[in-house]
């Protein structure tokens, strides 16, 4: 008969089940990140499982290297084809909400008097669109069950000036979370106004430690200006009770996931109507108090009226592909709301089952689209996706084409974050003893600081649901290293 001590013990693995029970059952209140010692073993669980022989080696060799020296190595080993920047873009994250308090916007002191808050409204706005004007030059591109709102805190960490994108957040979801839980305030004799915003926040609060999110955009998806107009209130309303302050607005134009470009007939899908697309940023502009910069996220266009195939493609006229994207362009921006753009340099193919990694990678790259736009609409800004991986490509290009607004990057951001630690200097120009932040040197001082926003995390949520959110945003930090 086995003794209680050897009861719940797996003798061949060595494993205390009443240990981990205890472990996995602590109260809200403990911090899981008071030390950096989970961060410790989630960096060598991310040596572990991308390398074949793994070996122990000491944490500070892996985390100590200088950002100069760092990027420097990096850009040494991409140029040799050491290393591929999309090899960790099938890792599976878990959608969680997307976030953050910018704390810039002003609040209108003189509600009584129309044109006062007019002149408040375009105050704020000309702020906005300021900041983000000086951000773009950089931006990290909305990716879904990517960046929320702890990667976010990450990037920021790395770099002061990176425009943060969400995560695609649907506007039915928001519209419908808004709608129920006014009126459940109504049922209990309220008048609606200081409804149950928990549940939003999941979606659109944004961190509380520094540094704080800055210039960020939250992107939404949808094709009902209705419902567009209502998660833009539901967005101001989370503005307005400080859990949430973003930069701007943008409409996801882009996506071709067939669950939102097919099913649910938004994304991409909305390229091929341009006259819907201007209706849904007009709602999405008076859904926030006009107060908010709108931009569109979109393609050079979709695969509408052929079947593509590479031939098929090859075969048809650039002029008129181009003149599609013009229309699509102007039509857009008629309303004179949208003057900002961010086009990934591909056609969404929605006619075939592409998955989204098929659509970030069969069709190819027309970099020369962008620059005709750039040079053809001068009143517009345009910002340049698809196929750029480092600081030297996005570098380069902005050095090719002047009137490019700016550069977005996602996978690679997500695979290996610190290989952008010189953003500032090379993109932004600037230097340290410029910077408006203090940057943690190497990985391990960010690891460190990174501890704080957990702990923040942890004393706000349930610890047990939001850890693995929490550690999956710093695996990439150890992804490339060279083992042993």
């Amino acid at each position: 008969m086995k003794s209680k001590s050897t009861e719940n013990k797996d003798s061949s693995k060595g494993l205390d089940y009443n240990l981990i029970l205890q472990r996995n059952t602590r109260q809200k209140n403990t911090k899981f990140f008071n030390t950096i010692t989970t961060l410790y073993y989630c960096a060598m669980l991310s040596l572990f499982l991308h390398s074949s022989s793994y070996h122990c080696r000491s944490f500070s060799t892996l985390v100590m290297p200088t950002r100069q020296q760092y990027v420097q190595k990096r850009l040494l080993l991409t140029r040799q084809h050491q290393w591929d920047p999309y090899a960790s873009a099938s890792l599976s994250w878990q959608r969680v909400s997307s976030c953050h308090l910018m704390s810039t916007a002003t609040t209108d002191t003189n509600t009584d008097n129309n044109s006062d808050n007019m002149k408040n409204d375009n105050s704020t706005r000309q702020q906005k669109e300021k900041q983000l004007k000086k951000a773009t030059r950089l931006s990290l591109a909305p990716m879904m069950e990517y960046t929320d709102r702890h990667f976010r805190h990450v990037v920021r960490m790395i770099s002061s000036n990176t425009l943060l994108y969400t995560e695609m957040v649907a506007a039915n979801t928001l519209s419908y979370e808004r709608a129920n839980n006014i009126a459940k305030q109504k049922e209990q004799g309220g008048d609606g106004d200081d409804y149950d915003m928990s549940y939003l926040r999941r979606y659109l609060a944004q961190g509380m430690t520094d540094p704080l999110e800055g210039p960020s955009v939250l992107q939404l998806g949808g094709s009902d200006p209705t419902q567009m107009d209502l998660a833009c209130r539901a967005v101001m309303d989370l503005t307005k009770n400080s859990y949430c302050d973003y930069t701007a607005l943008n409409l996801n134009c882009g996506c071709p996931s067939p669950k939102v470009a097919g099913k649910g007939c938004f994304g991409a899908a909305l390229m091929d109507d341009p006259i819907l697309v201007k209706n849904v940023v007009e709602a999405m502009y008076e859904g926030s108090d006009q107060t908010m910069p709108i931009t569109v996220k979109c393609r050079i266009g979709t695969d509408s009226g052929y079947t593509f195939t590479r031939n098929e493609y090859d075969a048809i006229d650039e002029q008129e592909e181009y003149s599609k994207l013009c229309n699509f362009i102007e039509t857009v921006a008629s309303s004179g709301i949208v003057t900002d753009f961010q086009i990934h340099a591909r056609i969404a193919v929605l006619g075939k089952s592409f998955s989204p990694a098929d659509n970030r990678k069969v069709p190819p790259l027309k970099y020369d689209f962008v620059r005709k736009l750039v040079n053809e609409y001068p009143e517009f800004t345009f910002s340049l996706n698809g196929g750029i991986g480092t600081l030297e490509d996005a570098k380069r290009e902005l050095d090719d084409c002047p009137g490019l607004a700016g550069i977005m990057i996602g996978r690679a951001w997500t695979s290996d974050p610190w290989s952008f630690a010189m953003t500032d200097e090379i993109i932004y120009g600037e230097d340290e003893s410029s910077s408006t932040l203090m940057k943690p040197r190497n990985r391990l001082e960010l690891l460190q600081e990174y501890g704080k926003h957990a702990d923040s995390e942890e004393e706000t949520y349930d610890p047990l649901k939001i850890r693995r959110f929490i550690t999956k945003a710093v695996c990439g930090f150890f992804f490339w290293e060279a083992h042993p």
